[in-house]
């Protein structure tokens, strides 16, 4: 019944599209109105009719149109629009102006978030891809390839929250080289980012007794500066910030 519904409503559309296409607004009108009975919470018939009263120089059968697609949504910028022209030709401009600035700011948001979208789309295929590099590196041997790579799709995947992604790069990369000092100061840190305290404190405890066996060139230096990033955190954070500034 529900398809059945949606097939009237599509003709309908389909049939106002025509009639506007071949000059013929009244008769469009007429096609708007019958899909706009099927169409449930969807604006998009009585918008068309609003812009067609509008040609018409029908402007409060315009308004009347573009209430009720505003009605039924409304955030619509292209009703927010129809109804600041009707508003307009009706020689309301101060509200017409109001509305008219409202479709703009719903707009531009739009477009924001589409943008926003986008580049999270894109950034999410680019951790892909070096997860990808990271993969074909390791099976080649080349490990010192494949630990970057790794990182860079853990740090990618951290800055867009996807965390476990991101700590699952990490220890892709920490099963490659488990005595990596790097690696586990980036997972510190990411404990710590992501305020889980305990672990986070844990894996410093660890790296100080390494670096007091095995100091690797800077390593105490970098310790201390990931130690001073948090030292708020926990005492002993503070502690170990200290010891290495």
């Amino acid at each position: 019944m529900a398809e059945a519904v949606s097939e009237r409503y599509k003709e309908a559309l389909r049939l106002g599209h025509v009639a506007v296409a071949k000059g013929r607004p009244r008769e469009a009108v007429e096609h708007y109105e019958e899909a706009g009975a099927l169409a449930g919470a969807r604006p998009l018939p009585f918008v068309r009719m609003g812009s067609i009263f509008l040609q018409m120089r029908q402007p409060r059968e315009a308004n009347a149109a573009f209430d009720e697609a505003l009605r039924r949504a409304p955030d619509d910028v292209d009703a927010i629009r129809g109804k600041a022209e009707a508003l307009e030709a009706a020689g309301e401009t101060a509200q017409a102006t109001v509305l008219a600035r409202r479709a703009g700011e719903l707009e531009a948001s739009s477009e924001a978030g589409m943008a926003e979208q986008r580049a999270r789309t894109a950034a999410a295929q680019g951790n892909e891809q070096h997860i990808e590099v990271a993969l074909r590196a390791n099976a080649a041997g080349d490990r010192p390839v494949a630990i970057g790579a790794y990182m860079t799709a853990a740090h990618g995947y951290f800055g867009q929250q996807a965390y476990d992604a991101a700590f699952d790069a990490v220890l892709r990369a920490l099963a490659i080289d488990p005595g990596s000092v790097p690696i586990h100061m980036a997972m510190a840190d990411m404990y710590l980012l992501r305020g889980w305290k305990a672990l986070g404190v844990e894996r410093l405890l660890l790296l100080e007794h390494r670096l007091t066996i095995d100091a690797e060139p800077g390593a105490k230096n970098a310790l201390g500066q990931l130690a001073a990033r948090h030292r708020a955190v926990d005492p002993e954070i503070d502690r170990i910030a200290g010891a290495y500034a």
